[in-house]
């Protein structure tokens, strides 16, 4: 049955890093929003093609859902999302979660080594880089906002910052409730979770047959049978084979590196305290807090 939305009317459109994986979840268990099923769409990024029945089919509001909308990190540097989004929905809601710049280009690092799509012997963050010049295509952050203000009012986007988080979960939340206009008052599970744990595969081989075991009986509606070996200890197994700690596969950030970067974002972070009106003396200390 669905409710009274007919279609999408909030995003999170990153940044990717950025702590989307907790917005998720933290949106998923309170009973006045519909995500879709599937978190990252990337429908106004990769997939604008499919169009727009296609993208509603993916939300199946029910009665008194009062925000509905999905989380999309790619969304927020791709050139073309700003305009798809607003000739879609004029008065979309976006949520925007920002991270230190070069903190969120290592953490880009580590999780492209843990896919799989970077390896080698050289696992080092100066090799990454110059395999993927998107960990700091991605961090332009003032770039990316000001197209993004080009489409909508600055009212329409809620701009959140990762050590918040961190620091606060609990007040992110209910600012995030506010923002889309939904029970500020609830409180989510994930506040005492863990959303995304930081390792590395040691074969990625094995850990996509683990997900796709993991999809198949989800699909059969036999999820309880992936949670009951995940209580038998299997899951906890696993983990200490296949996974190690990013630390111990991948070298430190060099010195020179790290000020390099910092100098190559010093007028974005500049740009961007001026959008927000917040002060990030932090971010140029190297920090998140």
């Amino acid at each position: 049955m669905r409710g009274e939305l007919s279609k999408p009317n909030f995003l999170g459109i990153g940044a990717q890093k950025c702590a989307s994986t907790w917005l998720y979840d933290i949106l998923s268990d309170h009973p006045e929003v519909c995500l879709s099923d599937t978190k990252e769409l990337d429908y106004f990024s990769n997939f604008y093609d499919f169009g727009f029945q296609w993208y509603e089919r993916q939300f199946q509001p029910g009665v008194g859902v009062r925000a509905m909308g999905e989380v999309s990190p790619s969304y927020f540097h791709h050139p073309s999302a700003p305009q798809r989004v607003r000739d879609y929905a004029p008065d979309m809601r976006l949520i925007v979660f920002l991270r230190e710049p070069v903190q969120r280009a290592l953490s880009n690092h580590k999780h492209e080594v843990r896919i799989g799509h970077f390896g080698g012997d050289d696992l080092s963050f100066e090799s990454g880089l110059k395999n993927n010049p998107q960990y700091i295509e991605q961090g332009l952050y003032a770039t990316h906002m000001e197209r993004w203000l080009r489409y909508f009012d600055s009212q329409q986007l809620l701009v959140v910052f990762f050590d918040d988080v961190v620091n606060n979960g609990a007040d992110v939340a209910r600012r995030i409730y506010e923002f889309l206009r939904i029970d500020d008052g609830h409180i989510p599970a994930a506040l005492s979770q863990r959303s995304n744990e930081s390792y590395v595969n040691r074969s990625v081989r094995l850990e996509s047959v683990k997900n796709a075991l993991r999809g198949v009986l989800r699909k059969l509606r036999l999820g309880w049978l992936w949670d009951l070996l995940g209580r038998t200890g299997l899951q906890k197994a696993y983990r200490s084979v296949n996974r190690a700690e990013p630390e111990n596969v991948i070298p430190p950030l060099l010195p020179q590196t790290r000020q390099h970067l910092q100098d190559l974002f010093a007028d974005e972070i500049a740009r961007l305290e001026t959008l927000t009106g917040t002060n990030l003396d932090r971010w140029r200390a190297g920090g998140e807090s």
